[in-house]
């Protein structure tokens, strides 16, 4: 793979420098599916809202399988074909989904979008690296590049809210399109196009395997997404999807393990330090959903879209300032690992205050403090259990390492706990309803006045909610908590045994 530069080294610094930020802001948070305008969309539609959350999953499959594959494409066009291919490719899929009525078209949309996302951005990351390290050492690029995508991303879910609220949600796509036709023109004018000295044939890339895999991933994401509205294994629908699950792992494990060249050598999870790593972003993955803030936002507290766009903002001090303390913390050469746990200590103290905030009276400014306690240990741990899981890997494993890594992370952790977190919501709030409704006193003067469809009924729908939220809340709480105990008892153990192991002296 050879890495040149994206720009004529003519080009000012400064003129260099912001199109390549234009470039990743673009790139990383032109999704296709906006949850600001999500509500807004299933709505006018008259679909429900799973058809979209598949398709706000499916943007990180085409992502995974994008950085996993990005070696073999690099090695194959040029870097000026890749980004502007990408660009094109996320300005067609941003126009059909802000076009088309059918879903199952956003879904497939989405999915090429994520595809394409990494064909732009995998050259404007390696531009962002040799400015960062010469010596491309990931730990000082990833908290400026994960400022960019967090912050950018939540900056974009409170945009297209407020452009909806304004207008309509298709106008909040013109904004999106204005930016990547911005980005086109300027990768025209400004990218410079380095032909390869050597271009290698992509007749020997694993294409079973690249569909095995996102058809393995596809059926999670359905099952997941739909498993409160079929009744999960109530539903033959439901069971076919998990026998799919199932027999397309294990034919991509089979076929990975015997084909000369794979889509994805199996061997890398063998690597302590990588599936550990795995292992805590699905841990990860269970803290990131807001679930519960949302419906405390929403069902409890009544408020709009563009409010509860506006807590995503709250993030962003949070962020900022884990990105610089990250950024930090590895120049200073100090234990990634320990940093790893002062991410999950804060996600810890976030759940223990979102659990004293379950009450119907709460005011928008109520959210600040939790807020920035989220956002800072999202930067954490997004930087630190990345650079763990790949640590002292070669620099093109890196890159499909990352492919497992955002799959990972962002849709097969968050995505299955997110549709788990919505079910079982929905179960504790229908049993909490009943109990509540089995204690209502017929001779109560309130429902004398008003009766049982009155606000008083309002009422007890929203104690339900709200016993609901703090009861899984609370589980949460604990299991994080226990989980937290252990990273540290494990760190001391290795520390304590690091220590004590004998120093041998060559004679």
């Amino acid at each position: 793979m050879q890495v040149t530069d994206l720009f004529s080294p003519s080009l000012p610094k400064y003129a260099r420098y912001s199109i390549l930020f234009l470039l990743a802001l673009t790139t990383l948070c032109a999704n296709g599916i906006y949850q600001g305008i999500t509500i807004d969309m299933y709505s006018g539609s008259g679909e429900y809202t799973e058809p979209y959350t598949m398709a706000y999953n499916a943007v990180y499959i085409g992502m995974g399988v994008g950085m996993i594959i990005y070696v073999r494409l690099a090695e194959r066009f040029s870097n000026k074909a890749l980004v502007l291919t990408g660009l094109f490719t996320m300005l067609l899929m941003n126009i059909i989904c802000a076009t088309v009525e059918n879903p199952i078209l956003a879904i497939a949309a989405t999915l090429l979008l994520g595809f394409g996302k990494i064909l732009a951005l995998g050259e404007i990351y390696l531009a962002w690296l040799n400015i960062w390290s010469k010596k491309m050492e990931t730990a000082k690029l990833y908290p400026f590049f994960y400022f960019i995508a967090l912050a950018g991303l939540y900056f974009m879910t409170w945009l297209t809210a407020f452009f909806t609220k304004i207008f309509d949600w298709h106008y909040a796509y013109i904004i999106i399109l204005i930016l990547i036709l911005v980005c086109i023109i300027l990768t025209i004018v400004f990218v410079e196009n380095h032909k390869l000295k050597k271009k290698i044939p992509l007749y020997q890339l694993d294409a079973i395997g690249v569909l095995l895999f996102v058809s393995m991933l596809m059926l999670i994401n359905y099952v997941a997404t739909y498993g409160k509205v079929e009744d999960w294994f109530a539903s033959n629908r439901i069971w076919a999807g998990s026998f799919g699950i199932v027999l397309t792992g294990l034919l991509f494990i089979k076929r990975e393990t015997l084909v000369k060249r794979p889509f994805f050598d199996l061997s890398l999870c063998k690597t302590p330090q990588f599936s550990s790593g795995l292992l805590y972003l699905i841990f990860l993955g269970m803290l990131l959903p807001a679930t519960f803030q949302s419906s405390l936002s929403g069902a409890v507290l009544h408020f709009e879209s563009i409010r509860n766009s506006e807590l995503s903002l709250y993030l962003v001090p949070g962020i900022i300032t884990g990105c610089i303390g990250s950024y930090f913390w590895y120049k200073m050469n100090y234990d990634g690992q320990l940093l790893m746990i002062i991410g999950f200590i804060t996600f810890v103290i976030y759940y223990l205050m979102l659990y004293n905030s379950y009450i119907n009276d709460l005011n928008i400014n109520a959210f600040w403090l939790p807020s920035l306690f989220k956002g800072f240990a999202l930067a954490l741990l997004y930087i630190s259990i990345g650079l763990y899981a790949t640590a002292k890997l070669p620099f093109p494993t890196v890159l499909k390492a990352n492919g497992i890594v955002v799959v990972t992370r962002s849709f097969v952790a968050s995505g299955v706990f997110s549709g788990l977190y919505n079910y079982f919501l929905y179960a504790s709030r229908i049993k909490h309803l009943s109990r509540l409704a089995s204690v209502i006193d017929a001779n109560d003067p309130l429902i004398l006045q008003y009766g049982t469809n009155s606000a008083y009924a309002n009422n007890i729908q929203q104690q339900a909610t709200l016993t609901a939220l703090k009861e899984l809340s609370g589980y949460i709480l604990i299991i994080s908590l226990a989980f937290t105990i252990f990273l540290i008892g494990l760190y001391l153990y290795k520390r304590v045994k690091h220590a004590n192991q004998p120093i041998i002296v060559a004679s």
